[in-house]
């Protein structure tokens, strides 16, 4: 009795302990400024309330999730532009914990804990990986909810076929239970929670149809016929459709969601093929894995010395998350990768224990804690630089480094002085974030100008689109965003559009002051002499004349 409630002591501890790992992974950088990508969604998000659609008055690369989840944000916090990161944390612990359950199911009681300890670094580590509220911190909760009910649907299943072996009929309510989550009821729900995690981001594809085989291979191998599998299917489908229908229902009626097609799949397929993906961007991002997490690595191979009936799987959801990243050379594409990775681990930590515990005189329990601790101190050294700094450091660190993200709230300010609700605002460059503080309406949907700056078919005809735009709907004022990283300029970019700003800045627009930065800081400067153009990020003009 005391030893079991010591067991459960420790477990309370450890879930405590991992609260406060999350919080001192997250403290000081959850009010820093917002980063392009959360501008892009947050003000999206905000036309969404006022009645216009994303993709028709907005271009934007992701499907609609993450958009009503900074909707939702939104609502639950108005003035609060950092909220979305709280859901995102949120969503995180969720699934660090979601994580560890279904590894006590799957492999037993002392692969949970560790793997959601694992999994919460590698998420919200803020050295390596984005701090911000980006897509992949949201989809990996219906993500891992769609893989528990395959999880929990396979034990029940189990359970029903021990059952019927010993020939005890189960009661009603136990029956209609099991139909939800171990009949078509599991795939209805499971096609549904599918649909909604595709619908924040298509990289998900490859993980849910690895699932979708592995499932049916599975229900194959226990009886189920072609008959039962199509219906099976046919169930899965049904969900997947009815949640699709609820999500995309706005852009449907009004246009047939062809401007969501057009931004988030014809010009993503060109995106695609750009510089950012490939073998280029995928060594840089393995290496700096391979230099912060070495351990990960190593453990790896652990998993071979004892043979698991269960690990052909877990190893196949892994390798289906590095082919959903696309090779891309943005970290959070990785995120994905993350709770199959721990998963593995705290599994290869649970037989490394298991083997000390035969050679050695200590317990298993406790080569288990020493082990998971001394891997989740090497995955958390990296960062403590980031998770000791201030708050002003964070953000001047983690929000510049080149790019006008803290300078963006100060300017947005000096733009909402200078207009009112009803003026139209642009900004010449890729930071919306912007037009979110200042809470003005861009008179182009290009609220980021790398669609017309990424040399793809699709460039000439958008730079056209936004030129009309700005002769019909002459914005008060322009502020002109003097980054490389805010324009992505390459040398077989169409130079059309900057050739028509120039000249519009230079007849109708005249200076009023800028941004001047000075190592990690700056201050606003108007009027702007001459000499500090070169030195300014951001830039702003007012039109000349009524």
């Amino acid at each position: 009795m005391t030893a079991a409630i010591n067991k459960a002591s420790a477990g309370w501890w450890g879930w405590l302990g991992l609260c406060v790992l999350l919080v001192a992974l997250r403290w000081n950088g959850l009010d820093a400024p917002l980063v392009r990508d959360e501008g892009e969604y947050a003000y999206a998000a905000d036309i969404l309330k006022v009645g216009l659609l994303p993709y028709e008055h907005a271009f934007l690369q992701k499907p609609p999730m993450i958009v009503y989840t900074y909707a939702v944000a939104s609502a639950i916090a108005p003035h609060t532009f950092w909220f979305p990161r709280v859901l995102a944390g949120l969503s995180a612990a969720l699934a660090a914990c979601l994580l560890g359950w279904i590894a006590r199911l799957e492999f037993g009681r002392g692969v949970g804990l560790p793997a959601a300890w694992l999994v919460t670094p590698m998420l919200l580590a803020p050295g390596l990986w984005q701090f911000t509220a980006n897509t992949e911190m949201f989809m990996i909760l219906p993500l891992l909810v769609t893989v528990a009910v395959y999880v929990v649907s396979r034990h029940r299943a189990l359970a029903e076929q021990d059952a019927s072996a010993e020939s005890v009929p189960a009661p009603p309510a136990k029956r209609a239970r099991c139909w939800l989550v171990a009949g078509s009821g599991a795939w209805f729900l499971a096609g549904a929670l599918g649909a909604a995690t595709v619908w924040y981001k298509y990289t998900a594809i490859p993980i849910l149809a690895f699932l979708l085989a592995a499932w049916s291979i599975e229900q194959w191998r226990q009886g189920a016929r072609a008959a039962m599998l199509a219906r099976l299917w046919l169930f899965g489908l049904l969900g997947a459709t009815m949640a699709s229908l609820i999500v995309l229902s706005p852009f449907l009626v009004r246009d047939g969601a062809r401007h969501l097609w057009e931004c988030t799949v014809l010009f993503n397929r060109f995106y695609r093929s750009s510089a950012t993906f490939g073998t280029a961007g995928f060594w840089s991002v393995l290496e700096a894995l391979w230099i912060d997490w070495w351990v990960l690595f190593l453990l790896l191979p652990i998993l071979l010395v004892r043979r698991r009936s269960r690990l052909w799987f877990w190893m196949g959801m892994f390798g289906a998350a590095w082919v959903s990243t696309g090779a891309s050379a943005f970290g959070h594409y990785y995120v994905v990768v993350m709770p199959f990775w721990a998963l593995l681990a705290a599994v290869a930590i649970h037989d490394l224990a298991a083997l000390a515990d035969s050679k050695l005189a200590w317990s298993e329990a406790g080569f288990r804690l020493t082990f998971t601790t001394a891997v989740v101190v090497v995955l958390c050294l990296p960062d403590l630089p980031w998770m000791v700094c201030r708050k002003e450091e964070f953000a001047a660190v983690k929000a510049g480094g080149g790019n006008p993200f803290v300078e963006s709230m100060a300017v947005a300010r000096r733009v909402a002085a200078l207009t009112s609700p009803a003026d139209r605002v642009f900004v010449a460059g890729s930071e919306p974030q912007i037009l979110f503080y200042a809470n003005r309406l861009s008179p182009t949907r290009f609220v980021i100008l790398y669609p017309l700056m990424i040399p793809t078919p699709l460039a000439v005809g958008y730079q056209q689109e936004a030129e009309g735009e700005l002769e019909r709907h002459p914005p008060k004022v322009i502020v002109l965003a003097r980054s490389d990283t805010s324009w992505l300029r390459q040398a077989r970019s169409p130079p059309g559009f900057v050739r028509f700003l120039e000249k519009l800045l230079a007849d109708r627009y005249e200076q009023v002051g800028g941004w001047v930065v000075s190592g990690q800081t700056g201050r606003w400067q108007e009027p702007l002499p001459d000499e500090d153009f070169a030195s300014a990020s951001l830039v702003l003009f007012r039109r000349k004349g009524p």
